[in-house]
């Protein structure tokens, strides 16, 4: 269901339309908590390990962060703007929520990208089984993330953006897991910069694909 379709089913169902939004800003807010201890979490092991890649993942984590707290402001003008769901402004407001997010997605992607490069040519030893232990624990909470999202990210580019994040975010993570094994048995340094980089490759097509649906939403 496109956004647009979703905008008419509201109108003739607007009970049905406020308990969607309050379920959305419920598993928004869940999701909000979870990226923010991860957050942390990766970025503590990732100072420790000196793993460029669980860095690298931790930097998209925090714009998740940023991510969700957009939507639930973006929800929040929905409400101040009018209490009509279907509220032109209201429903810019969220679109232009769904740019930003993806703007921030490629900013994040080029800059992983650079570091990538600069480490693969001078790699770096890493703490590979603490990176290897955090890689797994969060693409456990992030796999749930994604799932407690994907319901609602077929019909609102806002949830949509939220879940192209946390998507991401478990390839990731599936990347870092492969470089510490390659590290702990192969002694492989460089991988950590090949999984950073793949890392932003898979980012930065993920940001385009959401930034062109915004613009679409926006001119039309």
């Amino acid at each position: 269901m496109t956004p647009s379709q979703q905008q008419k089913r509201e109108i003739h169902h607007p009970q049905q339309a406020v308990q969607q939004k309050a379920h959305k800003v419920q598993l928004l807010w869940i999701v909000l908590g979870l990226s923010l201890g991860l957050f942390l979490a990766e970025l503590g092991v990732g100072l420790w390990s000196r793993s460029l890649s669980l860095l690298a993942a931790a930097g998209h984590m925090l714009s998740d962060v940023l991510t969700v707290g957009i939507a639930l402001v973006a929800i929040w003008l929905t409400k101040r703007t009018s209490q009509d769901p279907d509220n032109v402004n209201s429903q810019s407001a969220e679109t232009w929520a769904a740019l930003i997010n993806g703007l921030i997605l490629t900013t994040v992607a080029a800059f992983i990208g650079w570091e990538a490069v600069v480490h693969f040519q001078t790699p770096e030893p890493v703490e590979e089984l603490p990176m290897l232990g955090m890689a797994v624990l969060a693409l456990l909470v992030k796999g749930l993330s994604a799932s407690l999202l994907y319901e609602n990210s077929h019909d609102d580019l806002n949830v949509r953006g939220v879940f192209l994040h946390a998507v991401a975010d478990t390839v990731s993570f599936l990347g870092v897991i492969f470089a510490a094994l390659a590290i702990y048995y192969l002694d492989w340094l460089w991988a950590d910069a090949i999984a950073s980089l793949l890392i932003a490759i898979f980012i930065g097509f993920n940001a385009l694909l959401l930034v062109r649906d915004s613009v679409k939403s926006l001119a039309s």
